[in-house]
């Protein structure tokens, strides 16, 4: 590995690029060389540093004229620390792109053009806060090309996460091209030209506050910034562990596998003396300004984070079952342009019925769909309907969809929340009704019996939809209920009693009130429907005997006077018409967890 001690103008042009006061410094000391598999890093180049080491004849002068870090974020946005590039005309900067090595030639094709800076408006030399900006290039970079990738940027949760975290030891992961060491009389800064990368610990803000007030110039740490140290360097790392000068710009990440999909918690900002942990390094908080970035990045190829959330819906059915795939704009700024895959049995043949939706199966276990329609307005989901049809006609069993949204450039800036899965479970529930009576109320002119239905889903997966009860009543006899009855009946005496769904593996208990003169013997016939079948062992019909003198039965508790009600009609109090039945059936009713499995 190359490392360089800067000669003293070349330390001085650089000095006046990156520092912003004599205390607190941009700051890898006490770092190895890199991971090979980090592919986010991005070098920037000063283009007259660059040209005085080609006229000065150094071997390598890109790796002479690397100033600060950055990352990728897209095929045309990079982003990094305001410090870095604040008083820099894009057309002196270039951005070195794929590459952990500084020793490459200088008219290399991963060096881009800047087309643009945007450095953020309220970013203050003073106070640090606010310290990021983006870098627009000439030219695209290709993150399908080897050693290219785009960065994760890390979304509040993922703060929230670090927080909760049983241990901070060495969680974080920084990199950069800055000094590694001060050697000789004059300690002058050694700089390699190899990317390293040094373990963190996470601090909360508090602490480094605390410490920043104890042990420092009590700067502010604002909620826009992350802090990390390590207080247990390696036993040969005399300068500590920690990012340096040369570093500034570059990224702090929660470490994650693969590394590429380590979410960008931080921006290399500031610090006093390298690899002293009682004076922590200071990032800026890269969740704190990801609405800054969809806004600065509208003008060309957005950045924005769509996402397939967790889906908790029932699909069910059999030959075919409908299913919706639900997009999530995440960000803040309107989304479109979008394409979505989702894999699938060899079995299923899906079709898509979203207006702007364009899908074509690929192949036999493949849907690929570009959406053009609409934007998807931030922080708004947008559920498209599909159904698939199976082949195989199954009566049981389930079939797992693999679904994954992606932005054109590679736009999105959290791609770890890009793919999701959809369960279709093939199949009909299996219910079977039970019905007696319960309870009766004896009286001089009227006798009241309650009935009590119980209707078991035995099904482990497949739910009863839109489930109902329903019969005729005959004419001896009248049905009551609360005023809370989820049932109707007609003049035909057609009795309908709407119970929705009954889950797999659950059972629900209907009651039906009815009354009639005393000693009267009647049946009545209650009958299960529903929307979406039944197999074939369901019990789905049954006649209960209804004898109104019967002594066996413990007193029914009391129920108010119903409101009368007919279907499709109005409703109102008050006694019956003679040979008229206007009160609706009562229903009382329970969904309880059925026991075992």
């Amino acid at each position: 590995m190359m490392i360089r001690t800067l000669p003293l103008a070349l330390s001085m042009l650089l000095a006046s690029q990156v520092l912003q006061a004599n205390t607190a410094t941009p700051r890898i000391v006490g770092g190895v060389d890199a991971d090979e598999d980090w592919h986010t890093l991005v070098a920037l180049i000063s283009k007259p540093l660059k040209a005085q080491a080609i006229t000065n004849g150094w071997p390598s002068p890109v790796y002479e004229a690397q100033f600060c870090g950055g990352t990728l974020l897209s095929k045309d946005w990079v982003m990094t620390a305001a410090h870095c590039v604040t008083g820099q005309s894009s057309n002196d900067l270039e951005i070195l792109v794929g590459s952990q090595t500084l020793d490459v030639d200088p008219s290399s094709a991963l060096l881009k053009d800047v087309a643009s800076i945007h450095i953020h408006p309220n970013y203050s030399s003073s106070t640090d806060r606010n310290d990021i900006a983006l870098i627009r290039l000439s030219e695209p970079a290709d993150p399908d090309a080897g050693g290219v990738s785009t960065a994760v940027l890390a979304r509040a949760g993922t703060d929230r996460t670090l927080d909760s975290e049983p241990s901070y030891n060495e969680i974080l992961s920084a990199l950069g091209w800055g000094v590694i060491s001060y050697e000789g009389a004059n300690k002058d800064p050694e700089y390699p030209s190899l990317l390293q990368e040094v373990a963190l610990d996470y601090l909360p803000n508090s602490t480094c506050q605390n410490l920043y007030n104890r042990n420092a110039n009590s700067e502010t740490i604002y909620g826009s910034m992350i802090c990390a140290r390590e207080t247990n360097p390696d036993t040969g790392d005399a300068f500590g562990e920690d990012s340096c000068q040369g570093d500034s710009g570059g990224p702090l990440f929660v470490t994650l596998n693969p590394l590429n999909d380590s979410p960008q918690v931080g921006v290399t900002s500031f610090g006093y003396t390298c690899g002293d942990f009682t004076i922590p390094g200071v990032y800026t908080r890269v969740s704190s300004f990801l609405g800054w970035i969809e806004q600065v990045t509208s003008t060309q190829r957005p950045l924005r984070d769509l996402a397939i959330p967790a889906d908790d819906q029932d699909y069910q059915g059999v030959a075919t079952v409908p299913f919706s795939v639900t997009i999530a704009n995440l960000g803040n700024r309107d989304a479109t342009d979008f394409a979505l895959k989702i894999e699938h049995g060899s079995s299923l043949t899906l079709t898509e019925q979203q207006a702007g939706l364009n899908c074509s199966n690929t192949s036999s276990t493949l849907m690929e769909c570009s959406y053009t329609g609409s934007a998807v307005t931030g922080g708004s989901d947008l559920a498209m309907p599909f159904s698939a049809t199976d082949a195989l006609v199954r009566e049981s069993g389930s079939e797992t969809l693999s679904v994954t949204v992606t932005l054109d450039n590679h736009r999105d800036y959290h791609r770890l929340n890009d793919s999701g899965q959809i369960t279709l479970d093939f199949g009909y529930p299996s219910i079977s009704i039970n019905a007696e009576p319960f309870c009766l109320n004896p009286g001089d002119s009227t006798v009241q019996v309650r009935v009590k239905a119980t209707l078991v889903n035995a099904s482990t997966q497949i739910h009863s939809v839109d489930t109902q009860l329903s019969g005729t009543l005959p004419e001896s006899l009248t049905l009551i209920g609360k005023t809370s009855t989820n049932c109707s009946i007609d003049e035909l005496r057609q009795f309908t009693c709407d119970l929705g769904k009954i889950e797999a593996n659950n059972e629900l208990v209907a009651i039906l009130a009815v009354t009639a003169v005393p000693e009267t013997l009647e049946s009545i016939q209650v009958d299960v429907d529903n929307q979406n079948g039944f197999t074939n062992d369901s019990v789905l019909s049954q006649t209960v005997d209804l004898d109104f003198s019967r002594e066996d039965l413990p007193t029914c508790p009391k129920i108010k006077t119903p409101v009368s009600t007919l279907r499709g009609g109005s409703s109102g109090g008050g006694a019956p018409a003679p040979g008229m039945l206007v009160l609706t059936m009562g229903l009382i009713y329970w969904r309880q967890r059925r026991r075992g499995h």
